[in-house]
């Protein structure tokens, strides 16, 4: 279990030796290198530092801000074994917001589940976020302003590119961007953009490093096609399908302290 801990920052040096330290041929999900699709054809391979994405966390889970902690438990809490599978419905299918199942807030119905606990990733962040909110015995002052209406259409994003997770927790004054990529942390929340306009909302879990200590890429925890809820890893680059640097958006969950009023 997490305790207290006070993580400004992770230096990249320091999550690289953590990565080393905590890499086992016996954890759960380890990956070693990093496969880039674009429309399902392989255009690339990556090979990383060794990572062991649950091992990790449990690693760092201490020193990280209160509510960056929060995010971690909640997501390490969720099964991974295609229990909820990942389901993107098309037009007319279905109008369920891409969480596990209905999500309340407040006691106020503010997600819509579906009767096979089917995900996608939009709707699997927000509901993360709403978990953790709920367990704050403090509600956000703005949230009769803002609702949960407006909080779904800016996290899912309005158009291509547009910073989703980021907008949506600054104009609920609970949230702020990171800037700086060296300051991302386990349990923040992030809306990557790719060369290709393809999206994903995950939630950060470590920076990928080639094995000279090179930054190439990002673990994360989100659904996915191939998978439903779990671990995953996209590098970035300039090639069809790798991750944006310029264009993908990471935010923090601030601690009610500092929510604006």
């Amino acid at each position: 279990m997490c305790a207290s801990g006070a993580f400004a920052q992770l230096p990249q040096d320091k999550a690289f030796r953590l990565q080393k330290a905590t890499a086992s041929t016996s954890c759960e999900s380890l990956t070693t290198c990093i496969v880039t699709k674009n429309k399902k054809v392989e255009v690339a391979r990556t090979t990383i530092q060794p990572f062991c994405p649950v091992e990790y966390l449990n690693a760092v889970c201490d020193e990280l801000p209160q509510m960056n902690k929060r995010v971690v438990q909640t997501i390490l809490g969720y099964p991974r074994n295609g229990q909820h599978s990942y389901w993107w419905p098309r037009k007319g299918e279905s109008n369920y917001d891409g969480c596990t199942t209905d999500i309340l807030y407040r006691g106020q119905l503010v997600m819509k589940g579906e009767p096979k606990g089917r995900t996608y990733c939009c709707g699997l962040t927000l509901e993360v976020l709403y978990r953790v909110l709920e367990s704050e015995a403090q509600t956000p002052p703005l949230w009769e302003e803002v609702g949960p209406t407006s909080m779904r259409s800016l996290w899912f994003c309005r158009a291509i590119n547009a910073p989703g997770p980021d907008e949506a927790m600054t104009s609920l004054g609970i949230g702020r961007r990171i800037e700086n990529p060296d300051e991302a942390l386990p349990g923040d929340f992030v809306q990557i953009w790719r060369t290709n306009k393809s999206g994903h909302s995950v939630i950060f879990i470590s920076w990928a490093f080639d094995e000279a200590g090179k930054r190439v890429g990002m673990h994360y925890w989100s659904t996915q096609e191939a998978t439903g809820i779990g671990f995953a890893s996209e590098v970035f680059g300039d090639f069809p399908g790798a991750m944006s640097a310029k264009d993908t958006v990471i935010s923090r969950l601030l601690p009610p302290t500092e929510w604006k009023k």
